[in-house]
């Protein structure tokens, strides 16, 4: 469940907040009636950095599926495809 809060009112009752996100709770903090954070527990935290993290390695696995597929068309063999993304990782250092 999603729940704004005002931050004037957070404040005083931040370990009533707390206990909420611990149970699923989603706390949307507003302030002047806009909203400026959120606070959820710390596993959907840690659940949302591992989605994060498959994202950036699937995003990666399409741009080289790409370049592989691009190769391929131009005659490249896998293995000038290796030394292109050993230059290209030497070039991102």
């Amino acid at each position: 469940m999603e729940e704004v809060v005002g931050v004037d009112k957070l404040r005083p009752k931040l370990g009533e907040y707390l206990e909420k996100v611990e149970k699923g709770d989603v706390i949307i903090v507003s302030s002047r009636s806009e909203p400026k954070g959120v606070i959820i527990s710390y596993s959907m935290y840690n659940q949302l950095k591992e989605l994060e993290k498959k994202a950036k390695q699937l995003e990666i696995m399409q741009i080289l599926n790409e370049f592989r597929s691009k190769a391929e068309t131009a005659g490249l063999s896998e293995e000038d495809v290796q030394k292109e993304i050993e230059e290209a990782r030497k070039c991102a250092q």
